[in-house]
């Protein structure tokens, strides 16, 4: 009798769940891009979480196998293989669409920052800028800057090099040389230059942190759920996929200004970035925060948005010195479309991200910003910033990226 009168209250409240769940109405994308939980989130998110959970156990025995090869030294060498091939030159082909990028991106406590970067494209094609300011002095630019786009010279072509600027790996995931030797121009009085030559060894004990292999399994799964999918939203999501790892470390050396020296040592991330297709037209908005704090922590924390395929994506990780250990963010409450949108970017502003079991709040003020553009025809907008931040009450600095698609109002490089 007990049964039947759960069955009878059950089959009953199964069939108003579902008629709820077939009338419940589409939640339409927040300015038509950033898209929300909808009536299958909960489904989708299952789903992805369970594979994507498994796909990392699979990872994480593979790399457990690795450490065990590693006690003999053929295995000493097969891991050290792994990270060769890794930060190898990608092979750019025909593909006008292939990238092969290094980005290093390093602030100090006094002030002091160094940011540059340099995306190889096919056809002796690159991106390539650099921000420079030692304590004391004015911040320099890149003579090409607020553009980007440069054409490399036949000895320059397939090295991370180009007019003055050289980025050369000489041990995997440990060491970078990043050096210049030209003039730059002083960002006040941009009709002025100054002589710089800049010697500078990037060096890390942090391991490296690879989107492809540890990220978040429930960030990833609720951001992906959120979407709307298709036999061809996969497809889609295979063909933007690029690989890109990060790295936090520090940056030490020297670089002189019109003959006058000065000691240069700052905490720093390296990011390292390829693959068959990168279109910055696809790129809605994007922001990534690299904080460094006084008391030695670092972390990454940020969001991408790029509607083909993600119209909004968590990013980032958090590298704890009590442990050295780095770990996966899994969730923020940074949401592009409150930060902002309509290019007016906040001065003062907060957000709280979870990482290893803890919640962390972080507050960020910005001092000083610069923009600049990538591309022939200036299709994304950049904005570097320069902060102050405190996570938990912990100061520290930031270096903060902001892009914006710029196809509206692109300008033809001269």
């Amino acid at each position: 009798m007990s049964i039947l009168l759960t069955i009878s209250a059950i089959v009953p409240l199964s069939l108003v769940l579902i008629f709820r769940f077939l009338n419940t109405k589409y939640k339409p994308p927040i300015f038509g891009v950033y898209q929300l939980k909808n009536k299958s989130y909960v489904f989708k998110f299952i789903i992805l979480y369970i594979v994507l959970k498994v796909r990392q156990l699979v990872n994480h025995v593979k790399h457990l196998l690795d450490i065990e090869f590693g006690r003999s030294h053929d295995g000493a060498q097969h891991i050290h293989r792994r990270d060769v091939l890794l930060e190898e030159k990608y092979f750019l082909g025909d593909n006008p669409k292939a990238v092969d990028a290094v980005f290093f991106n390093g602030m100090s406590h006094n002030e002091e920052l160094v940011v540059c970067g340099l995306a190889r494209r096919p056809g002796q094609v690159c991106d390539a800028f650099l921000f420079l300011k030692v304590a004391g002095e004015e911040l320099l630019l890149s003579p090409c800057l607020p553009d980007t786009y440069q054409i490399q010279g036949a000895s320059e072509i397939g090295e991370y090099k180009v007019d003055g600027l050289s980025i050369q790996n000489f041990i995997p995931m440990r060491a970078w040389n990043v050096s210049y030797n030209g003039e730059m121009k002083l960002r006040n009085e941009p009709e002025k230059k100054v002589k710089v030559e800049m010697d500078l060894v990037w060096s890390s004990h942090w391991n490296p942190f690879n989107y492809n292999t540890d990220m978040s399994a429930r960030s990833m799964a609720s951001d992906i759920a959120r979407e709307q999918w298709s036999p061809g939203f996969f497809k889609l999501l295979k063909r933007f996929h690029q690989n890109h790892y990060e790295q936090m470390g520090h940056l030490k050396g020297t670089v002189t200004i019109d003959g006058k020296q000065h000691n240069v040592h700052m905490p720093c991330v390296r990011d390292h970035s390829f693959g068959p297709f990168r279109d910055w037209r696809t790129f809605h908005r994007y922001v990534n925060h690299f904080i460094f704090l006084e008391n030695g922590d670092c972390m990454a924390i940020g969001a991408v948005s790029q509607p083909a395929v993600m119209s909004h994506i968590t990013i980032g990780y958090y590298c704890r010195r009590s442990d050295q250990n780095v770990y996966p963010v899994d969730s923020s409450d940074f949401q592009l479309y409150q930060h902002g949108e309509n290019q007016i970017l906040p001065k003062d502003y907060g957000f709280v991200f979870k990482s290893a079991g803890e919640l962390h709040s972080v507050r960020v003020s910005v001092d000083d910003e610069q923009c600049f553009y990538i591309g022939k025809d200036r299709v994304a907008k950049l904005y570097e910033r320069w902060c102050t931040v405190e996570v938990d009450g912990v100061k520290g600095s930031a270096c903060v990226e902001w892009h914006y698609n710029n196809t509206q109002q692109p300008r033809k490089h001269e």
